[in-house]
């Protein structure tokens, strides 16, 4: 004989309050008290609860679908494959954060792996996510023609929703650690200067030099793979004529490349050069001869503050917002100089 399938009207019978109530409570909406929501939940979790989710998003016209897309950047070729962008784990982080808030919040979220042929995938999605908006991307250019709803990671020139790092304030504070570890001449290495956080980096990196009197040194990569950076930052690094001694880079990417690069220059790092990331992951702190100092970006909020932005627009809430979520510096050897 099958058993009944347990209601919202159990879950509120059990933990004493108001089907309202226990409905909010689950969905992270309306303003319960802490004590009661996870009274809520316990009590959900205990009794088997399991919203049904399919009817929830047909009662509300949804498909229960949530895509999200990093823009791309002027090096990314269109055509098969995934964009080179993915190659990054900071964008994997965002995905991860974001997958889990929305499956939470009752909805599945997809990843586009490439721009081609995103018009009719966007189409049958609730709303979209852009990470790292550049003015002229076709996907959240059809998405504001459609009213497709939509948020960026990242500040976008549109009117619409953000949440953002305070990048001028990270790339400052990363500049001020590696001074008082005896750097005294920082190149910036980049690969492309479309995303606003590269600007906001570049700016602040030229604020600092300007104020001490130094002259910048700008160093760009062909892309954002280590074996299309490596190239040049070895030239750089072996060059008679070096203006620099540490090196500030915008992707971890970046910093993977410099730091073999160095080593196969039989560079001594931190002695030598000092290494940053402006963008931390995994693959600074283990697997590498010398662990890289790196700017935690917190990405898995990121993506979780983005995606509940998309279901306050999903449920009419017109209002935007803006939002900056704090960044650290994990300290490590290559800036740890004696």
């Amino acid at each position: 004989m099958q058993s009944r399938r347990v209601t919202i009207k159990d879950v509120a019978r059990e933990a004493g309050v108001s089907v309202a109530t226990a409905s909010e409570a689950l969905n992270g909406k309306g303003r319960v008290a802490a004590s009661t929501r996870q009274n809520v939940i316990d009590v959900a979790a205990r009794v088997g609860y399991t919203a049904n989710r399919l009817a929830k998003n047909l009662n509300a016209g949804r498909t229960g679908s949530l895509v999200l897309a990093v823009s791309p950047q002027p090096f990314t070729a269109q055509g098969a494959g995934l964009q080179p962008e993915w190659d990054i784990e900071y964008y994997f982080r965002v995905l991860n954060g974001a997958s889990l808030r929305a499956f939470e919040r009752g909805f599945l979220m997809s990843m586009l792996p490439t721009h081609t042929s995103s018009r009719g995938f966007l189409s049958a999605a609730d709303g979209l996510v852009v990470v790292d908006p550049s003015d002229d991307d076709p996907l959240l250019a059809e998405a504001i023609r459609s009213g497709r709803p939509c948020v960026t990671i990242g500040r976008n020139s549109a009117d619409l929703s953000w949440v953002d790092n305070d990048f001028a304030t990270g790339t400052t504070s990363a500049l001020a650690h590696i001074s008082t570890n005896g750097a005294s001449r920082a190149a910036l290495f980049l690969s492309e200067t479309s995303s606003s956080y590269v600007r906001d980096e570049l700016s602040a990196y030229l604020d600092w030099c300007s104020a001490r009197g130094i002259e910048p040194v700008i160093l760009r990569s062909p892309g954002p793979r280590v074996d299309e950076a490596e190239p040049v930052i070895r030239a750089a690094l072996a060059s008679d004529d070096r203006r620099f001694d540490s090196v500030l880079t915008t992707l971890d990417t970046l910093a993977h490349a410099t730091e073999r690069a160095a080593m196969a220059l039989d560079l001594d790092v931190p002695g030598d050069v000092q290494i940053v990331s402006l963008a931390d992951s995994r693959y600074l702190d283990y697997g590498l001869r010398k662990s890289i100092t790196a700017l935690d970006l917190h990405p898995v909020r990121l993506g979780e503050v983005a995606v509940d932005m998309l279901i306050e627009v999903l449920e009419g809430n017109v209002e935007r917002r803006r939002e900056v979520v704090p960044i650290s510096l994990n300290v490590r050897e290559s800036t740890l100089a004696g």
